[in-house]
């Protein structure tokens, strides 16, 4: 009881609430970036358009896409979300409004799920019960100080601490470090121009990434949260980062983000950069509003950090191979779990009438990162094979069977099916809670 105490008092403390401020200023101005990528590169002509279908979650196969206009304009109210989130501008709504936006086209369909994304959103709910708006914004502050209690930096910290904390999970796996997968395929896969390629793709490169990659992960509350490490902590976790930007081109802008939540761990006091731009705190203004967390944001963030650290964990408890299928695999921060190199993706439509069959064009149906998720999920497998069944039934072929002949290296094993080549994936059944005896078992 005597710690809880303790730890109760030391979230009330007050802090130099320029920190949050930074990292809001930080957050705002990349998710900014995000966004007007999504716009300029055409995301939602690719993505809700182009594709003859969606692959939407189990359950939500209610929450349909808007016409292509609608999601335009949604997109557009999402980067006036993020630039008033950067100028600390009614940051508290539009951070949940940006949110909410978000989290709509993210689960629109699977294929769109990533990491990242899912930290962006999660990150923009806990800052809107923060009082990061009354620093470094346009807006006058309303706080007598320049404090803020430190349960307000705390639990940003701790959402991307759970990042680091399940990354480290995944990789105590035997993969990892027998077979050092999915690391060495990833660095047989980065281009030879890149930076620091020929380090990567050499037996110390892998190691370093392996060994290094777990340590940073395992370690990270001791070494950021842990006052005397911290300090040092920050040098190998910014290169780890700026590293993972170089070598990996499907991130983003990840690897920045998490750059700049390296602050979080601080308080100002500690960095002498910014010491030296921001005010310190003095007597004066060291004064706190509302140290005290109110009924209904305690009752919220309690909710919140419980699923955050009891949900990843689904996966574990299911029948299927959790890492293989992928599920349970979403919004558990299995970051970089496998490699996959396909050697064969055909789908193959027959008649059983006639008994002719043919190679489905799949291509003119959905788009390459929709292909490249069903290597990685037989529930997408089967989702399309059923659409397909659909439109032979529209097509006055109404007991047309659907076979997908998908085959990969799992991590650097043999090539194998994914699915059973011979089985119709229109009509295989399935349930999170039984064993799909359609899916062939990873060669151990």
């Amino acid at each position: 009881m005597a710690y809880i105490n303790r730890f109760k008092s030391w979230l009330s403390e007050p802090i130099n609430g320029f920190v949050i401020g930074l990292f809001r200023v930080f957050y705002g101005l990349f998710m900014a970036y995000e966004i007007a990528n999504y716009l300029f590169t055409g995301m939602v002509n690719a993505f809700f358009v182009s594709p003859k279908l969606n692959f939407p979650y189990e359950g939500l196969e209610w929450l349909k896409p808007l016409p292509a206009p609608i999601l335009t304009g949604i997109l557009y109210i999402m980067l006036a979300c993020a630039f008033l989130i950067m100028f600390g501008v009614i940051m508290k709504w539009a951070a949940r409004l940006f949110a909410v936006c978000y989290l709509y086209i993210f689960l629109l369909d699977k294929c769109l799920y990533n990491n990242h994304i899912y930290l962006f959103i999660l990150l923009a709910i806990l800052l809107s019960f923060t009082n990061a708006d009354q620093f470094l914004s346009l807006r006058k502050r309303k706080l007598p100080g320049i404090t803020v209690p430190r349960w307000q930096q705390f639990i940003l910290a701790a959402q991307v601490m759970c990042v680091y904390f399940f990354a480290s999970l995944i990789k105590m796996r035997g993969d990892w470090w027998t077979l050092k997968q999915p690391v060495r395929t990833i660095a047989e896969s980065i281009p030879a121009d890149r930076f620091l390629a020929a380090f990567y793709k050499s037996e110390v490169g892998i190691n370093t990434m392996v060994y290094l990659g777990f340590g940073l992960d395992f370690f990270a509350p001791l070494l950021l949260w842990y006052k005397p490490f911290r300090k040092w902590a920050i040098i190998p976790f910014a290169l780890f980062h700026y590293s993972n930007s170089r070598i990996f081109g499907d991130i983003g802008i990840f690897p920045f983000i998490m750059m700049a939540a390296l602050i979080l761990y601080f308080e100002m006091e500690e960095i002498p950069l910014l010491r030296k731009w921001f005010p310190k705190l003095t007597p004066k203004n060291t004064v706190l509003a509302t140290p005290v967390i109110g009924k209904i944001t305690l009752t919220f963030l309690l909710a919140y950090f419980t699923f955050q650290l009891l949900f990843p964990l689904r996966g574990l408890f299911l029948p299927n191979d959790l890492d293989y299928t992928t599920i349970g695999n979403r919004f558990s921060w299995r970051v970089k779990a496998d490699s996959r190199v396909p050697s064969e993706f055909v789908f193959i439509l027959k008649d059983p009438v006639s008994g002719k069959e043919g190679e489905i064009n799949y291509r003119t149906m959905v788009n390459n990162v929709q292909i490249q998720a069903m290597l990685y999920d037989p529930r997408m497998i089967r989702t399309f094979a059923q659409w397909v069944h659909q439109q032979g039934i529209k097509n006055g072929i109404p007991d047309v069977l659907v076979f997908a002949k998908i085959k990969f290296s799992f991590n650097g094993r043999p090539p194998q099916y994914f699915v059973k080549p011979d089985v119709d994936m229109s009509k295989v059944p399935f349930s999170p809670f039984e064993k799909l005896d359609w899916v062939v078992p990873v060669e151990k």
